[in-house]
């Protein structure tokens, strides 16, 4: 165990997906109800991980600030999306790092994204997040290469990065009640 990684636990789940690629398949999701305005909960749902299934109880509220028509009761879904692509490197940086023995005394990344609503509003077809740009802040015992490393490896394979950056497909179906 190192920075809270259970180093084994890692070590067994690459053996598992090297020996059998389909369990790293992961199927997740969230449910979105609306509440009011633009106020909404959002739960975890289950999440199938090759074939182990994991209940998730988890969730919180979105809502947009009042500018936006919203009541400022939560993040907006920009800033989740945010957290999600921050969190998700902070999660390969930290494995990363135990698996390279370096011990962290402390990580902090800091994302910070450009918007132009005229995209939203529907007045342009430009897609309204201009930029994101990760900054992270990191101290322990590596060395200033293994530091680089860790950020290069971090935001290559983190799978929220990967997704904005490169792009993956949306599909969205209505269904009436």
């Amino acid at each position: 165990m190192r920075n809270g990684i259970p180093l084994a636990a890692v070590s067994e789940l690459t053996d598992e997906i090297r020996k059998d690629p389909q369990q790293g398949l992961v199927h997740c999701g969230v449910g979105v109800d609306w509440q009011n305005g633009t106020r909404a909960l959002i739960t975890a749902l289950p999440l199938q991980f090759g074939r182990h299934k994991i209940s998730r109880g988890h969730s919180w509220i979105v809502d947009e600030p009042r500018q936006l028509g919203g009541g400022n009761h939560g993040p907006s879904p920009q800033e989740l999306l945010l957290g999600g692509v921050g969190a998700c490197v902070m999660v390969g940086f930290t494995v990363g790092a135990s698996v390279l023995g370096v011990q962290l005394e402390s990580l902090r990344v800091e994302v910070r994204a450009e918007m132009d609503l005229s995209g939203f509003l529907g007045l342009t077809d430009q897609v309204p997040l201009r930029r994101i740009d990760v900054r992270i802040e990191v101290k322990g015992d590596g060395t200033p290469e293994q530091f680089e490393r860790l950020r290069r490896e971090a935001v290559a394979h983190s799978p929220n990065a990967m997704s904005v950056a490169k792009g993956v497909p949306l599909n969205a179906e209505l269904q009436i009640l």
